[in-house]
């Protein structure tokens, strides 16, 4: 049987190829996804060993019980045992430069060489608490090098000035999330309790009997370890965050296959039709039904060993070169045979799956068929199959939408699955009657068009089961684009709401110098910047704070229409609804007010420009706040966007005016909005090309179902050739024909992605925001053209084939 199968497959390698293609993208996906997340694995872990591989013991203090005071390491140090501690100090601080400030990483490092956990690559180590060492990505991102002196801002203000005296040679990229990392010496943390201590200890001495004699001595809120039993914990908490990761991909890698299916089971359905003879001559010399399928059966599994080898072995570079790409390499490769054995059976098992249905036709094909000619007439009729998909797809969509209303995530994501899996099934037979439809229209125009639309109509099942890989592909990726576009929108809703302005800077006591607002004046993105009045003041209720006092301009651009009035009444003061609750009165009502010893009446509104600025600050019209407390100083500077400003460009210019004016805070919508944005524009992107392997497998299909089509239609085509139809004739009636699939499966993939993005997206942040829509239609004008270019790529081969044919060529042709 075997050997049959394989004289089959040699007689006719170029037939089979596609379904080869499709096995091998799909499996080359799944073997790569398991060998990134072995690597990476292996990578997370050791950098989360690192800062503890000098060490033999660590004890950590309960960040949850009362603080032991600084002086706590001395009960490790003073073990016995032990040889040299090291306490570890760790830092959020704002790196000041003259081109740029950021948010840096500041961490201590021991001052003995046998507890420091790595080299260095220039320089010396800190000495003191004004020198610091930086890794090589932080220096030459912030564009230092050793010997610069730079300025980090603690949380409260205090600048320090630090001198950069070493670059270290750490290996790695730390994943902290921050760009920017430092190491100092212990003593820039002089006077603050440890969150650790790193111990070494004496030659020959077991680190498990010095943690066990550290547990009985220390109190119930340090807690000792060995620094191997730390270094395994810290790297289960690392790869518990990348699993999420591994996961998509994952998920992208059987969509993949998904897509590999269906274009193996429409290709060995196109096959089978084509040896319709050959199968009944099989039959009629004694063949059973179970040999015929056991036949087909054989061609699938030998094809599908084949491609899930390729693809495999392919796999293991491409997830290497992921891994590499993320830096996660420092363990070298890690290949886990039994993740890569079941992605090669996972690749045999999805090709001979997928040819079971044609193998069972086939199986049941009459000897007597071998009397007659192969049936052009290939229709899709609706039945039992397609009513559970119906029945499934309304189900899933009802229980997404309630999933979604409900706010409950698992609900709505477990509702799409079903909804997807019954669209899957009942698709193609709503797209055999699209075809249909598209026939008569295309007939109304005569000619190519006409010959192409019937050529469509005559295999509607094979161009719909070509037309449902595409709009896999294609409505996943109208999905995740409409889900960006959306949750973008929303997010920038969101921040309008509670940032209305772009831009805030402020100094706490005085003005804002005036180099620093002709700066922010001349960031062309900002239409409109004002320094309002403010003045710190002691008011009833709220005790002292900064009254801040803005033009009419500037409150009807953010909204605060409150402050617009000119009428006779209480001037309208804008306070936060912490505020308006101190003061004891609701929105909207006046109330008399001590500012500085004088009562003052005022109207009072909930607004979030009373936190602008990053602390709440009531607002008033500039002419009240004059009446009310006079002063000259300016303490803020507050700007507002043009409408479609390039947030990226904004926030790099605003960098460098925090970096030219150490004394001011930055606030407003600019951070929050870049750190959003960029985790989801890293996810999207990242899904989009994961989805560009189901489109390029779904294109081998389209393609493959045109060449197959050309070989079945030999005759056809040689004798339209003599009737005097041009070999330009040929290709244009393929193309037309790759065209209305590719454009079919484009239109439903939006239709049918669109909705889902909508509903995927509400479902994940509908609960902490009010879902705005915006559907990307520039975006979704290109995936329409992209289907169009997939489907006269998909015509290239098969035309050249077509054109190849002589109108003699044919007539002898069975």
């Amino acid at each position: 049987m075997l050997g049959y199968a394989w004289a089959q497959i040699v007689a006719h390698p170029a037939r089979l190829a596609s379904v080869l293609s499709a096995i091998v993208l799909g499996t080359l996906f799944l073997a790569a996804t398991a060998v990134f997340a072995a690597t990476s694995s292996a990578g997370l872990r050791i950098v989360a060993a690192a800062p503890l591989s000098a060490a033999d013991v660590i004890v950590d203090r309960d960040p949850e019980a009362a603080d032991p005071g600084a002086g706590w390491p001395a009960q490790v140090a003073e073990h016995p045992d032990v040889t040299a501690t090291a306490h570890i100090h760790a830092g959020t601080v704002q790196l000041v430069t003259d081109g740029i400030r950021a948010t840096a990483n500041l961490y201590s490092i021991s001052g003995q060489d046998e507890l420091r956990w790595f080299e260095l690559a220039e320089g010396e180590w800190p000495t003191n608490a004004a020198e610091m060492v930086a890794d090589a990505p932080t220096l030459d991102s912030a564009g230092l090098a050793v010997g610069d002196t730079v300025s980090l801002l603690a949380g409260d203000g205090e600048e320090t000035d630090m001198t950069v005296v070493g670059a270290a040679d750490i290996g790695f990229q730390p994943l902290t999330g921050v760009q920017y990392q430092f190491y100092t010496s212990e003593d820039f943390f002089a006077g603050e309790s440890p969150l650790s201590v790193t111990a070494g200890i004496a030659d020959g001495t077991s680190p498990e009997a010095v943690v066990e004699s550290l547990g009985a001595d220390l109190p119930d809120d340090l807690h000792p370890m060995t620094a191997e039993e730390q270094s395994q914990l810290a790297a289960d908490r690392f790869a518990g965050g990348s699993q999420q990761l591994e996961l998509i991909l994952l998920v992208f890698a059987l969509i993949a296959l998904l897509a590999a299916a269906l274009v193996i089971a429409n290709t060995f359905t196109i096959l089978l039709s084509q040896r319709r003879h050959d199968t009944a001559l099989l039959r009629l010399v004694g063949a059973e039904r179970s040999q015929v399928r056991n036949l087909v059966l054989a061609e699938a599994l030998i094809v599908g060993s084949v491609g899930s080898t390729i693809g495999v072995t392919a796999g293991v570079g491409a997830g290497y070169a992921g891994a590499s790409l993320m830096e996660l390499t420092g363990g070298g490769l890690h290949v886990g045979l039994p993740a890569l054995a079941g992605s090669f059976l996972t690749g045999v098992a999805t090709t001979v799956c997928a040819a079971w249905l044609p193998a069972r036709k086939a199986a049941g094909t009459a000897p007597v068929e071998a009397l007659r000619s192969a049936p052009l007439q290939s229709e899709v009729r609706f039945g039992l199959v397609h009513t559970v998909g119906l029945g499934a797809a309304v189900t899933g969509a009802a229980v997404m939408v309630f999933g979604t209303l409900a706010e409950n995530l698992p609900v709505a994501i477990a509702g799409g699955f079903v909804g997807a899996v019954g669209l899957l099934l009942v698709l193609r037979y709503v797209i055999s009657r699209l075809i249909g439809g598209a026939d008569r229209l295309l007939s109304l125009r005569g000619g190519v068009s006409e010959l192409a639309g019937a050529n469509l109509r005559r295999n509607t099942g094979r161009a719909a089961t070509a037309t449902l890989t595409l709009v896999l592909g294609l409505g996943l990726i109208a999905a995740l684009a409409t889900a960006a576009s959306t949750g973008r929108a929303t997010i920038d809703g969101d921040l309008d709401d509670r940032f209305p302005v772009d831009v805030s800077a402020r100094v706490d006591t005085g003005s804002v110098s005036a180099a620093t607002v002709d700066m922010v004046r001349d960031v062309d993105a900002l239409v409109l910047v004002e320094t309002p009045r403010t003045e710190q003041a002691t008011v009833g209720g709220l005790g002292e704070t900064t009254l801040v006092g803005v033009s009419p301009e500037l409150a009807r651009e953010t909204g605060a229409e409150a402050l617009t009035g000119t009428g006779s009444g209480a001037p309208a003061m804008l306070v936060t609804a912490g505020q308006l609750d101190a003061v004891g009165v609701g929105a909207g009502e006046a109330v008399d007010l001590d500012i500085d010893g004088e009562t003052h009446r005022f109207t009072l509104y909930v607004s979030t420009l009373a936190t602008a600025s990053g602390a709440a600050s009531p607002v008033v019209r500039d002419d009240v706040l004059d009446s009310v407390a006079p002063g000259d100083d300016r303490g803020m500077v507050w700007g507002l966007a043009a409408e479609g400003a390039d947030n990226d460009a904004l926030a790099e210019r605003m960098s460098l005016v925090a970096g030219a004016d150490p004394g001011i805070t930055l606030n407003g919508a600019l951070s929050e909005r870049g750190d959003l944005t960029d985790v989801l524009d890293v996810l999207v992107n990242l899904s989009l090309a994961m989805l560009l392997v189901t489109v390029v497998i779904s294109s081998l299909g389209v393609a493959n179902t045109l060449s197959l089509s050309v070989l079945e239609r030999t005759r056809e085509l040689a004798l339209l050739r003599a009737l005097g139809l041009t070999k330009g004739g040929l290709r244009s009636t393929l193309a037309v024909e790759a065209v209305v699939i590719a454009v079919l499966g484009a239109l439903l993939g939006l239709v049918v992605g669109i909705p889902y993005g909508l509903v995927g997206v509400n479902a994940i942040i509908g609960g902490t925001a009010p879902l705005v829509v915006a559907v990307p239609w520039a975006e979704l004008s290109l995936v329409l053209a992209a289907a169009v270019v997939i489907g006269l790529a998909a015509t290239l081969v098969p035309s050249r084939r077509a054109a190849r044919i002589s109108p003699a060529e044919g007539l002898g042709v069975d």
